[in-house]
């Protein structure tokens, strides 16, 4: 029995592995050698000495992978654990946690967390569809990983919930619609934004207190052709935001976030908002949308207002390291 950190010649292995031990097994997409590559390999966070694989005389029996970023303060990761179907239940996959552990431990880690903060995570499937989702939020609840984690001293600290809305026909809802008229004997109108007419994204995202949407905004901006996007409006002021919009390769669509100005909230602009988002993703070619939120975050009441249905709960995970 041997660990060895990992070696491009060992690709193909790592991929057959995960696909005859995990994908279609699990809600884990399968691996092709140029994903793995492009996903892990190329991540600039990716350590060879972090994937360990372990091996019993010459055959791959499992593996495991561990990253950190360049946040000092942030924890340090798991990014997946795989042991060969043939040789689990015999102890392999908690001496490959065990290594990924003493590997975070030399990286000065105290703290390890599985979530969506990690440099990696991996993409899956809605349950009982072809739909995917670019990355998995944290663990799967009440799956063999998740039972196996908690027998190895990890505790649950949070949990994100998985929506799924097939946009199929989408139409904005008549009671969005009536919202919509409401708003705008107010003075607001939801519209596709315009730069000629339209002004207030950094004022807006300062007032959310969200850089990281305004980065998304100006990174759609310095296109040669951006992306639309949908805005509150009122006499030309943006009052709430959300997309950009485009279909995804898997005909997801896609968007980065979605705020309303704490000020003018309370009118039901961001649910009709919501609305208009779904409805113009499909005019855009998009067949359904998946997005996740905190189990606690009010942002589960807009989803479901759309008629966005919880398909898939995951708990994020912790341990301290002694």
């Amino acid at each position: 029995m041997e660990f060895k950190n990992f070696d491009l010649n060992y690709v193909g292995k790592i991929v057959s592995l995960w696909n005859s031990s995990v994908a279609g097994k699990t809600i884990y997409k399968p691996f092709t050698e140029p994903y793995f590559v492009q996903k892990f390999v190329k991540n600039p966070y990716f350590d060879n000495e972090g994937f360990k694989l372990l091996f019993v005389e010459s055959e791959l029996v499992g593996y495991g992978h561990a990253i950190v970023n360049s946040n000092e303060a942030h924890p340090g990761f798991i990014t997946l654990i795989a042991v060969d179907e043939k040789h689990q239940r015999k102890g392999y996959g908690r001496m490959i946690l065990q290594e990924l552990e003493n590997y975070l431990k030399s990286k000065g880690k105290n703290v390890i967390r599985l979530y969506f903060l990690s440099p990696i995570n991996l993409e899956w499937y809605v349950p009982g569809t072809s739909c995917d989702h670019p990355g998995a939020p944290a663990v799967p609840y009440n799956t063999d990983y998740y039972f196996f984690l908690m027998n190895n001293g990890y505790i649950t600290n949070g949990q994100q919930d998985a929506f799924y809305l097939d946009l199929t026909g989408y139409e904005v809802p008549e009671k969005v619609r009536v919202t919509e008229a409401r708003a705008k004997e107010n003075g607001y109108t939801i519209t596709i934004y315009d730069p000629a007419v339209h002004h207030g994204f950094q004022e807006l995202f300062e007032a959310l207190k969200n850089p990281g949407w305004y980065d998304a905004v100006k990174n759609n901006l310095s296109k040669e052709k951006p992306d639309p996007m949908l805005i509150v409006e009122k006499n030309g002021e943006i009052l709430g935001w959300t997309g950009p919009m485009y279909p995804q390769a898997s005909k997801r669509g896609y968007f980065a976030g979605i705020g309303v100005h704490p000020e003018h909230q309370g009118h039901g602009l961001g649910k009709a908002l919501f609305c208009e988002l779904c409805y113009h993703s499909r005019l855009f070619g998009a067949n359904y949308m998946t997005y996740f939120t905190g189990a606690d975050n009010l942002a589960r009441n807009i989803y479901l207002y759309a008629g966005s249905n919880i398909i898939q709960s995951f708990a994020i995970m912790r341990k301290d390291l002694k």
